[in-house]
């Protein structure tokens, strides 16, 4: 986590982004549309996994020692409008390019709660400068897509 004197340094990182059709969505029957955003290749360079928190002695969430990662089949619904779409892809891309020298163990923490209050999903993301295990490996299913440069910068 940074503290929170420390300076803000920005850079300026140009990339391609993807889309299936030109790029436009288009509503063919209700809730059934064509176009969209290409799916990433992802394939090896992203692994995730979901494990269970509950309030340690202190009320603080922490995942249960020694338990497996959770199974089953879940979904996560984020909703963004371009804005904030384009903040979480600055930050993406700032931890792409990030230099973590030789601190293999790398990690910064976002706690989020639903707009209800229900839901409590706390995201580590990692970056670690080694090989990534493949138990946790994202599969992710690619379609067909139109490519548009843009420049993204602040």
């Amino acid at each position: 986590m940074a503290e929170p004197d420390e300076t803000i340094t920005t850079r300026t990182v140009s990339v391609e982004i993807s889309f299936r059709g030109d790029g436009t969505v288009v509503e063919k029957h209700p809730n059934v549309f064509s176009g969209g955003v290409a799916a990433p290749q992802i394939a090896g360079n992203v692994h995730f996994n979901i494990r269970r928190e509950v309030p340690d002695e202190e009320g603080i969430l922490n995942p249960v020692v020694d338990e497996d990662t959770v199974e089953g089949a879940f979904q996560i619904n984020i909703w963004g409008n371009s804005e904030g779409f384009r903040e979480l892809g600055r930050y993406l891309l700032a931890m792409s390019e990030i230099d973590i020298g030789d601190h293999p163990s790398f990690h910064e923490h976002h706690d989020l709660v639903s707009g209800d209050g229900r839901t409590h999903l706390h995201i580590i993301v990692r970056r670690p400068t080694g090989e990534m295990s493949s138990d946790s490996e994202a599969k992710w299913i690619a379609g067909r897509s139109a490519t548009r440069f843009v420049e993204i910068s602040e």
